[in-house]
Protein backbone atom coordinates (compact mmCIF):
# COMPACT_ATOMS: atom_id res chain seq x y z
CA UNK A 1 0.00 0.00 0.00
CA UNK A 2 1.01 3.60 -0.56
CA UNK A 3 2.17 6.12 1.73
CA UNK A 4 -0.41 8.20 3.40
CA UNK A 5 -0.48 12.07 3.68
CA UNK A 6 0.53 13.90 7.14
CA UNK A 7 -2.93 14.32 8.23
CA UNK A 8 -3.16 12.96 11.50
CA UNK A 9 -6.17 11.46 12.59
CA UNK A 10 -7.47 9.47 15.91
CA UNK A 11 -8.29 5.77 16.57
CA UNK A 12 -10.01 4.69 19.45
CA UNK A 13 -8.92 1.16 19.47
CA UNK A 14 -11.91 -1.22 20.36
CA UNK A 15 -13.46 -1.43 23.66
CA UNK A 16 -17.35 -2.53 24.91
CA UNK A 17 -19.52 -0.05 26.10
CA UNK A 18 -23.09 0.00 26.96
CA UNK A 19 -25.83 0.99 24.74
CA UNK A 20 -26.35 4.54 25.34
CA UNK A 21 -22.52 5.19 26.27
CA UNK A 22 -22.37 4.16 22.39
CA UNK A 23 -24.81 6.24 21.52
CA UNK A 24 -23.13 9.28 22.78
CA UNK A 25 -19.82 8.56 21.78
CA UNK A 26 -20.75 8.84 18.70
CA UNK A 27 -22.77 12.06 18.83
CA UNK A 28 -19.89 13.64 20.99
CA UNK A 29 -17.45 12.43 18.41
CA UNK A 30 -19.25 14.19 15.61
CA UNK A 31 -19.73 17.52 17.53
CA UNK A 32 -16.14 17.65 18.48
CA UNK A 33 -14.87 17.16 14.97
CA UNK A 34 -17.36 19.69 13.81
CA UNK A 35 -15.53 22.38 16.04
CA UNK A 36 -12.13 21.62 15.22
CA UNK A 37 -11.00 17.29 16.48
CA UNK A 38 -9.04 15.31 14.42
CA UNK A 39 -10.83 12.98 11.90
CA UNK A 40 -11.70 9.41 14.31
CA UNK A 41 -11.65 6.41 13.66
CA UNK A 42 -13.87 4.55 16.18
CA UNK A 43 -14.48 0.36 16.92
CA UNK A 44 -16.46 -1.10 19.40
CA UNK A 45 -18.43 -3.76 21.14
CA UNK A 46 -21.33 -3.39 23.47
CA UNK A 47 -21.08 -4.71 27.24
CA UNK A 48 -25.12 -6.66 26.67
CA UNK A 49 -26.70 -7.48 23.35
CA UNK A 50 -28.57 -4.26 22.52
CA UNK A 51 -31.75 -4.02 20.38
CA UNK A 52 -30.77 -0.33 18.64
CA UNK A 53 -33.88 1.38 16.88
CA UNK A 54 -33.57 2.94 13.71
CA UNK A 55 -34.79 6.93 14.73
CA UNK A 56 -37.87 6.40 12.93
CA UNK A 57 -39.32 3.40 13.81
CA UNK A 58 -41.78 3.28 16.64
CA UNK A 59 -41.47 1.86 19.79
CA UNK A 60 -44.55 -0.21 19.31
CA UNK A 61 -42.07 -2.53 16.60
CA UNK A 62 -39.79 -3.16 18.88
CA UNK A 63 -42.62 -4.53 21.06
CA UNK A 64 -43.77 -6.87 18.89
CA UNK A 65 -40.77 -8.01 17.57
CA UNK A 66 -39.65 -9.11 21.09
CA UNK A 67 -43.10 -10.80 21.62
CA UNK A 68 -42.88 -12.79 18.64
CA UNK A 69 -39.05 -14.02 19.14
CA UNK A 70 -39.37 -14.51 22.91
CA UNK A 71 -36.69 -11.83 24.16
CA UNK A 72 -36.83 -9.73 27.12
CA UNK A 73 -36.23 -6.02 26.32
CA UNK A 74 -34.88 -3.60 28.91
CA UNK A 75 -32.32 -3.71 31.41
CA UNK A 76 -33.94 -6.31 33.49
CA UNK A 77 -34.40 -8.67 30.55
CA UNK A 78 -32.16 -10.27 27.71
CA UNK A 79 -31.34 -7.42 25.29
CA UNK A 80 -31.05 -3.99 26.11
CA UNK A 81 -33.03 -1.12 23.95
CA UNK A 82 -31.59 2.30 22.62
CA UNK A 83 -32.90 4.49 19.85
CA UNK A 84 -30.30 5.68 17.82
CA UNK A 85 -30.13 8.98 15.95
CA UNK A 86 -29.56 7.90 12.32
CA UNK A 87 -32.30 5.93 10.20
CA UNK A 88 -32.69 2.26 8.91
CA UNK A 89 -34.02 -0.31 10.39
CA UNK A 90 -33.37 -2.22 14.04
CA UNK A 91 -30.00 -3.56 14.53
CA UNK A 92 -29.54 -6.66 17.00
CA UNK A 93 -25.62 -5.69 18.04
CA UNK A 94 -24.42 -8.85 20.33
CA UNK A 95 -21.18 -10.53 18.40
CA UNK A 96 -20.34 -7.79 15.82
CA UNK A 97 -18.18 -5.22 14.99
CA UNK A 98 -19.03 -1.78 15.07
CA UNK A 99 -17.01 1.24 13.50
CA UNK A 100 -17.80 4.49 13.05
CA UNK A 101 -15.76 6.89 11.19
CA UNK A 102 -16.10 11.16 11.84
CA UNK A 103 -14.53 13.15 9.44
CA UNK A 104 -14.80 17.34 8.92
CA UNK A 105 -16.62 17.86 5.83
CA UNK A 106 -19.10 20.11 4.63
CA UNK A 107 -22.87 19.27 5.08
CA UNK A 108 -23.42 20.32 1.67
CA UNK A 109 -20.93 18.06 -0.53
CA UNK A 110 -23.26 14.88 -1.12
CA UNK A 111 -20.46 13.42 -3.62
CA UNK A 112 -18.09 13.24 -0.86
CA UNK A 113 -20.84 11.70 1.76
CA UNK A 114 -21.66 9.07 -1.10
CA UNK A 115 -17.71 8.21 -1.54
CA UNK A 116 -17.31 7.83 2.47
CA UNK A 117 -19.82 5.47 2.41
CA UNK A 118 -18.64 3.53 -0.08
CA UNK A 119 -15.31 3.36 0.17
CA UNK A 120 -15.34 2.61 3.76
CA UNK A 121 -17.43 -0.68 2.64
CA UNK A 122 -15.15 -1.52 -0.25
CA UNK A 123 -12.42 -1.32 2.17
CA UNK A 124 -14.00 -3.67 4.53
CA UNK A 125 -14.83 -5.87 1.24
CA UNK A 126 -11.05 -6.08 0.40
CA UNK A 127 -9.75 -6.93 4.05
CA UNK A 128 -12.38 -9.92 4.11
CA UNK A 129 -11.04 -10.82 0.53
CA UNK A 130 -7.60 -11.43 2.66
CA UNK A 131 -9.57 -14.08 4.82
CA UNK A 132 -10.71 -15.97 1.39
CA UNK A 133 -14.03 -14.32 2.66
CA UNK A 134 -16.23 -12.94 -0.79
CA UNK A 135 -18.24 -9.89 0.20
CA UNK A 136 -20.02 -8.16 -2.65
CA UNK A 137 -22.19 -5.03 -2.91
CA UNK A 138 -25.73 -6.01 -3.41
CA UNK A 139 -26.21 -3.96 -6.20
CA UNK A 140 -24.35 -5.91 -7.98
CA UNK A 141 -26.08 -9.08 -7.07
CA UNK A 142 -28.77 -9.10 -9.30
CA UNK A 143 -31.92 -11.22 -9.23
CA UNK A 144 -30.11 -13.67 -6.60
CA UNK A 145 -29.83 -10.85 -4.33
CA UNK A 146 -33.25 -9.82 -5.35
CA UNK A 147 -34.85 -13.33 -4.54
CA UNK A 148 -32.77 -13.86 -0.80
CA UNK A 149 -34.73 -10.03 0.32
CA UNK A 150 -38.00 -11.39 -0.79
CA UNK A 151 -37.01 -14.55 1.57
CA UNK A 152 -36.04 -12.06 4.48
CA UNK A 153 -38.89 -9.56 4.03
CA UNK A 154 -41.61 -12.64 4.35
CA UNK A 155 -40.29 -13.66 7.56
CA UNK A 156 -40.88 -10.56 8.77
CA UNK A 157 -43.93 -9.70 9.67
CA UNK A 158 -43.37 -6.63 12.17
CA UNK A 159 -42.33 -3.45 9.59
CA UNK A 160 -42.75 -0.09 9.23
CA UNK A 161 -43.91 -0.15 5.90
CA UNK A 162 -45.55 -3.25 4.23
CA UNK A 163 -43.03 -4.40 2.10
CA UNK A 164 -40.04 -3.02 4.87
CA UNK A 165 -38.84 -5.89 7.32
CA UNK A 166 -37.88 -4.47 10.81
CA UNK A 167 -34.26 -5.99 11.35
CA UNK A 168 -31.63 -3.57 9.35
CA UNK A 169 -30.06 -7.22 8.26
CA UNK A 170 -33.20 -8.32 6.57
CA UNK A 171 -32.94 -5.05 4.45
CA UNK A 172 -30.92 -4.13 1.56
CA UNK A 173 -29.59 -0.69 0.05
CA UNK A 174 -27.37 -1.06 -3.13
CA UNK A 175 -24.00 -0.81 -0.77
CA UNK A 176 -24.75 -3.35 1.52
CA UNK A 177 -21.96 -5.94 1.47
CA UNK A 178 -23.55 -9.53 1.51
CA UNK A 179 -22.33 -12.94 1.74
CA UNK A 180 -23.82 -16.22 0.04
CA UNK A 181 -27.24 -14.26 -0.01
CA UNK A 182 -27.10 -12.94 3.52
CA UNK A 183 -25.91 -9.25 4.61
CA UNK A 184 -23.05 -8.52 6.74
CA UNK A 185 -22.45 -5.35 6.66
CA UNK A 186 -25.08 -2.04 6.80
CA UNK A 187 -24.20 1.89 8.03
CA UNK A 188 -25.75 5.11 8.24
CA UNK A 189 -24.56 8.89 8.20
CA UNK A 190 -25.44 11.46 10.32
CA UNK A 191 -24.36 15.26 9.32
CA UNK A 192 -23.87 17.70 11.51
CA UNK A 193 -22.25 21.40 10.02
CA UNK A 194 -18.78 21.02 9.59
CA UNK A 195 -18.82 16.99 10.12
CA UNK A 196 -20.10 13.66 8.87
CA UNK A 197 -20.28 10.78 11.21
CA UNK A 198 -21.09 7.28 9.46
CA UNK A 199 -21.26 4.45 12.04
CA UNK A 200 -21.84 0.55 10.62
CA UNK A 201 -22.29 -3.04 11.84
CA UNK A 202 -20.30 -6.05 10.57
CA UNK A 203 -22.15 -9.30 11.39
CA UNK A 204 -19.23 -11.15 12.92
CA UNK A 205 -20.95 -14.31 14.73
CA UNK A 206 -24.65 -15.35 15.24
CA UNK A 207 -26.72 -13.99 18.37
CA UNK A 208 -28.98 -16.27 19.85
CA UNK A 209 -31.30 -13.36 19.85
CA UNK A 210 -31.66 -13.08 16.17
CA UNK A 211 -30.23 -16.59 14.97
CA UNK A 212 -32.11 -16.49 11.60
CA UNK A 213 -28.89 -13.70 10.75
CA UNK A 214 -25.76 -15.78 10.72
CA UNK A 215 -22.48 -13.93 10.81
CA UNK A 216 -19.26 -13.78 8.86
CA UNK A 217 -17.67 -17.02 11.42
CA UNK A 218 -21.26 -19.54 10.32
CA UNK A 219 -20.96 -18.02 6.47
CA UNK A 220 -17.09 -18.54 6.88
CA UNK A 221 -17.44 -22.04 8.35
CA UNK A 222 -14.13 -21.13 10.46
CA UNK A 223 -12.90 -19.06 13.12
CA UNK A 224 -11.80 -15.49 11.92
CA UNK A 225 -8.86 -13.66 13.32
CA UNK A 226 -10.73 -10.07 14.35
CA UNK A 227 -7.33 -8.36 15.96
CA UNK A 228 -5.63 -8.99 12.56
CA UNK A 229 -8.71 -8.34 10.60
CA UNK A 230 -8.92 -4.85 12.86
CA UNK A 231 -5.12 -3.91 11.57
CA UNK A 232 -5.50 -4.57 8.00
CA UNK A 233 -8.47 -2.88 7.99
CA UNK A 234 -7.01 0.58 9.75
CA UNK A 235 -4.03 0.05 7.14
CA UNK A 236 -6.64 0.47 4.01
CA UNK A 237 -8.60 3.10 5.99
CA UNK A 238 -5.20 5.40 6.18
CA UNK A 239 -4.77 5.01 2.37
CA UNK A 240 -7.92 5.45 1.10
CA UNK A 241 -9.05 8.62 3.18
CA UNK A 242 -4.79 9.96 3.16
CA UNK A 243 -5.05 9.83 7.43
CA UNK A 244 -2.31 8.34 9.56
CA UNK A 245 -4.38 6.50 12.38
CA UNK A 246 -2.45 7.34 15.41
CA UNK A 247 -4.16 5.58 18.41
CA UNK A 248 -5.71 7.81 21.38
CA UNK A 249 -8.13 8.35 23.66
CA UNK A 250 -11.53 11.02 24.34
CA UNK A 251 -10.50 13.61 25.54
CA UNK A 252 -11.81 15.38 28.63
CA UNK A 253 -14.34 17.86 26.92
CA UNK A 254 -15.91 14.74 25.01
CA UNK A 255 -16.02 12.56 27.87
CA UNK A 256 -17.92 15.16 29.52
CA UNK A 257 -20.11 15.79 26.31
CA UNK A 258 -20.92 11.96 26.08
CA UNK A 259 -22.09 11.90 29.73
CA UNK A 260 -24.27 14.71 28.91
CA UNK A 261 -25.71 12.97 26.24
CA UNK A 262 -26.59 9.78 27.74
CA UNK A 263 -28.82 11.60 30.40
CA UNK A 264 -30.36 14.22 27.54
CA UNK A 265 -31.11 11.56 25.13
CA UNK A 266 -29.86 7.99 24.70
CA UNK A 267 -30.13 6.72 28.52
CA UNK A 268 -33.64 8.91 28.70
CA UNK A 269 -36.75 6.69 28.15
CA UNK A 270 -38.63 9.53 26.55
CA UNK A 271 -35.90 9.39 24.37
CA UNK A 272 -36.43 5.93 23.88
CA UNK A 273 -40.37 6.42 23.28
CA UNK A 274 -40.50 9.66 21.29
CA UNK A 275 -41.93 7.57 18.38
Amino acid sequence: MSEVSSVRGRLIELAQHDAAANMAIDEALLNSVAAGAPPTLRFYGWKRPTLSLGYFQPLAAAKAWAERTGVALGADGEVDLVRRSTGGGAILHHAELTLSLTLPMNVSDTGAREATYRNVHEAIADELRVVSVDAKPFRTLGANAVARAQVDAAVSSSASKPDEPFLCFQRRTDEDLIVSGYKVLGSAQRRTKGALLQHGSLLWSVSPHADVLPGMQQLAGRQLDLDGFLRGLTRRLEVIFEIDWQSGPLDSTEREAAEQIVTQRYGNLDWTAKR
